[in-house]
């Protein structure tokens, strides 16, 4: 494996440095025994490895979603097992270069937002700034107290052909990546722990607990106990799972725009228990995305207000709006200039050249070279892809040309960088593939300096000479190790003067809730509906040829039933009989057809999508069950059309739904997620078991039938065995219902679903104040009273076998459905539903504007 890398890497005249060969051919020094351990492992351990940090990946949930990709969604993210390598010695001079980088940088954005004396004395030409839409007069001398701007910062650095690190972009508005970093880490660890042990790879937590300490103390109002939220732009972002991952990890609550308000001045978090004011956000929106009354007004991402609030100085946001002005490519140009000016130093790390093209002189290079260089525009937007120039026509060319001579200050060109190569383990072999590392620094207040992550994300692309390298274009993630011993003055020292532990009271936002809510709503769907389907394909498979409805009434009420439980109607309920005596597209469809409401399919799948918006609230196991269930609902509509391999995918989903109920009630603390999961479910459960009661049994059939369809129904909701201990007898109606609509003994049952529900509530913060019992209260008594006080043997009094008859059951049951919609309707509406979306104001503005 490694003795064909190095034969491939001297006999190939490539304009390539590579990581792990020098051009003799040879090892490089810190790959030697890393290498030796490849050799040692073989190709066929190296593949197997790899697939076990696949596996690790998918089972804790590691996704990245690509943009306009069918696929895209929740896509798997992928590890190469080879890691980017750096030496002790080599980086010690990335990490000083590193350190000047972020220093320098956070005194030209204090100077930007500030006096701006860098702009009145030529150094940077004020066409550069004020031409770009980074630069946010909304901010202008906004000031983070002390000496720090820019809290975090990254850089995405490249190798040159002659082994020099090179700066290609800055990342200072909102950078990505640290939460992929440590799962990276913890993937690679989990299977390589004797290669890590071995060549002393450098921990890379003291980022992650350096970035928690500064940010408690940048909190401006509760310096003892500041609430930190992660502002995300929701679950279809590409990097939802790291803003969920980070999170869960460092102890923040995870928020949504829609989350938060402004009032008063302050930023608040809508929770159950009403707002909850916010010290510190860490932002992963974009700038202009934060707030809709002074930026784009037709952003759904941010909080109206949140800029006045910084003003105040209510609120403290990590990264400060209006940073992204470093992320200018064209003032790369200028930094080695800036660098002797403001730190009287050399620049260590030398960014790409770089050619501004407002200056008359770098223009008209530009427009010389163009076919040669990469032009981009100063702004970077999904909308802005860069130009390379020898993939342009003479035409593109041509019009680029115009444009630049049009606007010259809205564009940059740069050097085409020939990034150097590194093993990746690509299609069962080792391949160079061009390589691109990120970096991670923080600023620590504590020492008044930035600390940079041992470490960081690196990206590979299978094709050679690729100049943008990202996931998005199809880049594969690479842990990087820095090898050497840690440094002491790193290693973790107990503080003398320790804070006293305190509990910190669990807050939920109601956005939050309302996935739990449902979450455990379409939990309990699927659930019912897998049961029923069970139920329904052994009678099916039992059937002769064909259906007669005459003869096979048993199984046609079940399917009449499975429509009613479904709301997939009319369905099996519609007059036509071909579809109950030819019942199998229909069947299939309740089974596979995502896109039609109330099937399994669709159920499951809101179930999973619920899942995952509030993934930061469930444990790494229970996402292991998630992923499980994802691939069983992939395995059962690749089987579609085969019901026999579908009956075995339903015997699959319900024993991975409950494992799924069993851990959440396991591991999940009694607060306030817990109870909303619970409620959901049981609510659920109950309306479904009114439901095919009153399908299955509300009419009146021969003895026979009923018998089977009341020992059917007692299996669906796994009551058989309880009823056989419980009356040793044969099957009675007033036996059947006392178990699943009375006896409160019977977790099964509607009365103890409907107590516990009740219980859930007492417990959920009241904002109820009228005084007395709830509205919600008030239905779920009457529900309960309804089934305490009911005499069975009058509910099922039937008249003729032809008459509907049990008229009293039906009217019960119905009457009971329909308060325990109202109840959860009340429920929703008391905790999820916002008297007023933060959001109107702009839009009247708007409209205003327009008038």
């Amino acid at each position: 494996m490694i003795e064909t890398y190095l034969r491939q890497s001297s006999n190939t005249a490539k304009p390539f440095f590579d990581e792990l060969v020098t051009p003799d051919g040879l090892v490089r020094d810190h790959w030697k025994k890393l290498a030796h351990a490849y050799v040692e492992l073989g190709l066929e351990k190296m593949e197997q490895r790899s697939k076990e940090i696949g596996q690790e990946l998918r089972e804790n949930g590691v996704t990245y979603n690509v943009y306009s990709d069918p696929e895209g969604i929740n896509r798997p993210w992928k590890l190469d097992p080879v890691p980017m390598v750096f030496s002790q010695q080599e980086w010690e001079n990335i990490e000083r270069g590193l350190v000047q980088r972020a220093e320098l940088l956070n005194l030209i954005l204090t100077d930007i937002y500030g006096e701006r004396k860098l702009i009145k004395e030529g150094l940077i030409p004020l066409e550069l700034v004020f031409t770009h839409k980074g630069f946010l007069r909304q901010a202008d001398k906004v000031k983070i107290p002390g000496k720090f701007q820019l809290i975090q910062y990254s850089a995405d650095l490249v190798r040159g052909p002659m082994g020099k690190m090179w700066v290609l972009h800055d990342r200072t508005d909102a950078p990505s990546g640290a939460g992929y970093t440590l799962e990276n880490r913890a993937a690679m660890t989990r299977v390589f722990p004797d290669l890590i042990r071995e060549n002393q790879v450098r921990k890379i937590s003291s980022y992650y607990q350096t970035l928690k300490n500064t940010l408690n103390k940048l909190a401006l109002q509760n310096k003892e106990n500041p609430r930190i939220v992660l502002l995300s732009p929701g679950t279809a972002n590409e990097t939802y799972f790291e803003h969920a991952y980070l999170a869960s990890s460092l102890g923040f609550t995870l928020a949504l725009g829609q989350d938060l308000t402004v009032s008063d001045g302050y930023v608040w978090l809508k929770t159950l228990r009403g707002l909850e004011k916010v010290d510190v956000i860490v932002r992963r929106v974009d700038d202009i995305f934060c707030d809709p009354l002074e930026f784009l007004g037709d952003s759904h991402l941010g909080v109206v207000g949140l800029m006045e609030a910084v003003r105040q100085k209510k609120v403290t946001i990590i990264n400060p709006l209006g940073c992204r002005i470093l992320e200018n490519p064209g003032l790369m140009a200028f930094l080695p200039r800036l660098c002797k000016h403001l730190l009287n130093e050399e620049l260590i790390l030398p960014s790409v050249a770089t050619w501004w093209c407002g200056q008359e002189k770098e223009k008209q290079y530009v427009l010389d070279n163009l076919p040669l260089l990469i032009t981009r525009s100063i702004y970077r937007s999904n909308e802005n892809a860069p130009y390379i120039g020898n993939e342009l026509d003479s035409k593109q060319l041509e019009a680029l040309r115009k444009e630049i001579n049009t606007r010259p200050y809205l564009y940059v060109a740069q050097e085409v960088v020939s990034f150097s190569t590194t093993p990746s383990l690509i299609d069962d072999k080792l391949e160079a593939c061009n390589a691109i590392f990120r970096s991670y620094l923080v600023a620590d207040i504590e020492k008044q300096q930035y600390h940079v992550m041992p470490g960081g994300l690196s990206r590979s692309f299978p094709a050679k000479g690729e100049f943008i390298i990202s996931n998005q274009s199809g880049g594969i993630s690479k842990d990087t190790w820095v090898l050497g011993p840690q440094p002491l003055d790193s290693q973790a020292k107990s503080s003398p003067n320790q804070p006293i532990l305190r509990q910190v009271k669990n807050v939920l936002p109601s956005r939050t809730g309302e996935s739990l809510f449902w979450l455990g709503r379409y939990l309990e769907r699927a659930v019912s509906n897998v049961r029923m389907m069970r139920i329904v394909l052994k009678i099916y498979n039992e059937r002769d040829d064909e259906i007669h409805p005459e003869t096979n009434q048993s199984l046609v009420i079940l399917l009449k039933s499975l429509s009613a439980l479904t709301g997939t109607l009319p369905g099996f309920a519609e007059p036509d009989e071909k579809k109950l005596r030819q019942p199998e597209e229909e069947l299939r469809s309740l089974a596979v057809d995502a896109d039609r409401p109330g099937t399994l399919a669709q159920s499951l799948q809101s179930f999973l999508t619920n899942g995952y918006a509030v993934r930061d609230r469930l444990s790494l196991d229970t996402w292991r069950i998630l992923d499980s269930i994802s691939e069983e609902l992939e395995l059962m509509k690749q089987n579609g059309n085969d019901l026999r391999k579908i009956y075995h995918n339903l015997d699959q989903f319900i024993i991975k739904l409950m494992a799924f109920v069993g851990l959440n009630n396991d591991n999940m603390t009694r607060a306030s997620s817990w109870r909303l999961l619970n409620i959901g479910r049981f609510l659920e459960s109950a309306i479904n078991t009114c439901t095919i009661l009153q399908a299955a049994l509300g009419k009146n059939v021969k003895p026979d039938v009923e018998k089977q369809l009341m020992e059917l129904v007692l299996m669906c909701h796994e009551s058989l065995v309880t009823y056989r201990y419980l009356y040793r007898s044969t099957l009675q109606l007033p036996g059947v219902l006392n178990l699943l609509l009375v006896n409160e003994d019977n977790p099964k049952s509607v009365g103890f679903l409907i107590a516990e529900i009740d219980e859930h509530l007492t417990h959920l913060p009241n904002n109820y104040t009228e005084g007395g019992l709830s509205p919600a209260h008030k239905k779920l008594l009457e529900a309960l009273t309804m089934i305490r006080l009911c005499d069975i043997n009058k509910l099922v009094a039937s008249g003729a076998i032809n008459d509907p008859g049990k008229k009293a059951l039906n009217h019960f049951l119905h009457h009971l459905i329909d308060l325990l919609n109202q109840a959860s309707t009340i429920i929703f509406e008391s905790y999820f539903s916002p008297a007023q979306s933060q959001y109107s104001f702009v839009k009247s503005n708007s409209t205003l504007q327009e008038l």
